[in-house]
């Protein structure tokens, strides 16, 4: 709450503006989530993206159209329901995920870039669900699997984090910060974007759905060009011999001590 209003609230319960400001601050470090909370979430995505990017990457792996990305565009528009059910399954793990991403975003802590996160999660899951019912389902299979990987790497940190193990911080940002190199700032513009803008409208002629689905794909690269800014801050602190402690993007997410307030109050 802003000033104001922790000094409107002060007048309606007659009491000390001070004592309105300790009680919110109080009140907020009793909403934080734990360390406890914050390791079982970050674990539990470290399971899902371990497991969805193996998955991806096996079934991907057999495919001719991951290595040669001009075969994405043979015989399109195929019929989704003659896809392989192992990629269906792909998707409807992807799509499952970031849908509970996207509504869970607004019960989560808030950070810096919660707008940014909101509209990555949103062109996430349109790409996904156009790619789909578009019959640009090989594209979108690549497109999610060049972003699982850096994200092992994230919660992988992050759960470093919580349990005090810096070793595991630090190397697992140090391949964070690699893999989001590799595949979100050269693979993907080279490999994935380039498929689909220059590829692709070569077969589908600018169908108005494919330039919406190519304009997606720009917003994300975006997102990553944005969003590696923050990693190389990251880079420069760790090579100021500081350790990885914390998601530069956070909020301050620990609100003053108990003995802090008591010294404010005096």
């Amino acid at each position: 709450p802003t000033s104001e209003q922790i000094a409107v609230a002060a007048k309606d319960a007659d009491m000390e503006v001070r004592e309105v400001e300790v009680w919110v601050r109080r009140k907020q470090r009793e909403l934080m989530p734990s360390k406890l909370n914050k390791f079982k979430e970050a674990f539990w995505r470290l399971f899902f993206y371990t497991t969805v990017f193996t998955y991806g990457t096996t079934l991907l792996w057999q495919e001719d159209f991951f290595w040669d990305t001009m075969l994405c565009w043979v015989g399109f528009p195929d019929l989704t329901w003659a896809v392989k059910k192992s990629l269906y399954y792909y998707y409807l793990l992807e799509g499952s995920f970031y849908l509970s991403l996207m509504v869970s975003q607004f019960m989560d802590t808030k950070r810096k870039d919660f707008w940014e996160m909101f509209v990555h999660h949103i062109a996430t899951l349109a790409l996904i669900g156009g790619s789909w019912f578009g019959g640009c389902y090989r594209v979108g299979a690549i497109v999610m699997a060049t972003h699982d990987i850096s994200d092992v790497f994230l919660e992988a940190a992050k759960v470093g984090i919580y349990i005090d193990w810096k070793w595991l911080a630090n190397c697992g940002f140090a391949g964070f910060a690699s893999t989001w190199a590799v595949f979100r700032l050269y693979l993907f513009p080279t490999r994935v974007v380039f498929c689909a803008l220059v590829q692709g409208s070569a077969v589908v002629h600018n169908w108005p759905a494919h330039l919406l689905h190519c304009s997606f794909l720009l917003v994300l690269q975006v997102l990553h060009i944005y969003w590696f800014t923050y990693i190389i801050k990251l880079l420069i602190k760790i090579a100021a011999g500081n350790d990885v402690d914390k998601d530069d993007r956070s909020e301050d997410e620990t609100p003053p001590s108990s003995e802090t307030e008591a010294k404010k109050d005096n």
